[in-house]
């Protein structure tokens, strides 16, 4: 045996110092193949080892707690690795036909790993012969799929060698997990101190999917070229999902149907410098003591749902929420009647999604007004108070229209949304 272990050791020795250059493309596949054979078989030779090394109880007479510990400090590995080797090889040891077929190399070490796993999740009460039906199913699935593949196929093999046994199994897996997954939810919101918030949570399937119902339908990328020009639409999916989120917030912010805080609806408030001298809003910061800029502070106050706190230069407030800013509840029916959804050109967004916005800012002195009221979903609202560019106006029928930025259209010739005009 120690004359066959040191011949493996040269052997594997003068494989691994091979210079893979010189060999051809066919040599080279087959060097390939048969080194990853190799690899398997030692890696049964290993399991063997580790198994026997466990049943003559070497680990408890040199005063380890577990084998486990044992074989951590003897190989050098971690905590995990070692208890997959004992589970494969007590695995190997109990079932002949698995130690057959990784032994011949037919089975590799991460496929052994999952037959392990899934083998070892099987009702306790399952009879031999259903047991061995397993073992044959997945190992005859091992000669064709990969170990994830494997993986899945193998968490419904109870479907496959007994049928009547994994219904009510399957039942009562279904409703472990999901009371598992209920009892495990949870959403938190850290913030980075940046600007960035982080959102970490987790959900059960069936929260999950009313979650994703309600935002899919927001989270619609832009079809073609022509409409990625007039939308201005250059989000990427992770950030369209994270827009949709905010979006159905505002939409429940703004329903009423939230239940209320100290006596009001739910309002997001949000408290800012006001520059008496140049007449206009400086930074501000929101309930939680986030800073945000002064362009987010002047696009905030164009939405009723906002209610911006405007203090002086001695911390005095100047401004709770003018009444005349806020778009009343007609207004806004007018502006559903008038514009139907987003005003900005291409864009789809139904107007419940959407905020009223000032073309003349109300923090600059404008008015609220129907005339100079437009409705913008969140995203283009961000588009129009930023640096894009573009630029909002009413029109001549009274109807919203945008000039576009001269790097779309030298001319700025301005355009309307024809998606929500009625035919």
């Amino acid at each position: 045996m120690r004359q066959a272990v040191g011949q493996l050791t040269t052997a594997a020795g003068e494989c691994a110092r091979t210079p893979m250059f010189g060999l051809s493309e066919t040599e080279l596949l087959i060097f390939l193949d048969e080194v990853f054979r190799a690899q398997q078989m030692v890696q049964a030779a290993l399991l063997h080892a580790v198994r026997e090394v466990e049943g003559r109880g070497i680990p408890a007479g040199q005063q380890a707690a577990t084998a486990n510990m044992w074989l951590r400090e003897r190989l050098r590995i971690s905590s995990s690795t070692a208890g997959m080797w004992l589970a494969q090889a007590r695995m190997l040891d109990a079932h002949q036909d698995l130690d057959a077929a990784v032994t011949a190399g037919a089975v590799n070490a991460e496929q052994l790993a999952v037959i392990t796993t899934e083998l070892a999740q099987l009702p306790k009460d399952l009879d031999a012969p259903t047991l061995a039906r397993a073992r044959t199913v997945l190992l005859d699935w091992a000669q064709h799929l990969d170990p994830r593949q494997l993986r899945m196929a193998a968490r419904r093999i109870l479907e496959h060698v007994s049928p009547e046994v994994a219904e009510g199994r399957e039942e009562a897996r279904l409703r472990r997990a999901e009371q598992q997954a209920r009892e495990q939810r949870f959403l938190t919101m850290t913030s980075d101190g940046d600007g960035r918030v982080r959102v970490r949570g987790l959900l059960d399937s069936e929260s999950a999917a009313v979650i994703t119902a309600a935002l899919d339908p927001l989270c619609r990328p832009a079809a073609t070229r022509t409409e990625l020009a007039e939308t201005g639409e250059t989000r990427t999916p992770g950030q369209r999902r994270a827009d949709a989120l905010v979006d159905v917030c505002r939409v429940a912010l703004s329903g009423g149907s939230l239940p209320e805080q100290s006596g009001a609806r739910p309002q997001l408030a949000v408290t800012a410098s006001y520059d008496v001298l140049r007449g206009e809003l400086g930074p501000g910061v929101l309930e939680d003591g986030e800073p945000v800029s002064a362009e987010t502070v002047r696009r905030l106050a164009c939405d009723s749902r906002i209610l911006p706190l405007i203090f002086g230069g001695e911390s005095q407030v100047l401004d709770a929420g003018r009444t005349r800013r806020l778009v009343s509840g007609v207004q806004r029916r007018a502006l559903m009647v008038r514009d139907r959804g987003c005003t900005f050109p291409g864009c789809d967004r139904p107007g419940r999604w959407c905020e009223a916005h000032h073309m003349n800012p109300w923090s600059e002195g404008g008015n609220t007004d129907l005339r100079e009221l437009a409705l913008l979903c969140g995203f283009h609202h961000q588009v129009i108070h930023g640096e894009s560019g573009w630029q909002i106006r009413p029109g001549p029928d009274g109807r919203p229209e945008f000039l576009p930025p001269p790097s779309l259209d030298p001319q700025r010739v301005p355009r309307q949304n024809q998606y929500h005009r009625r035919t």
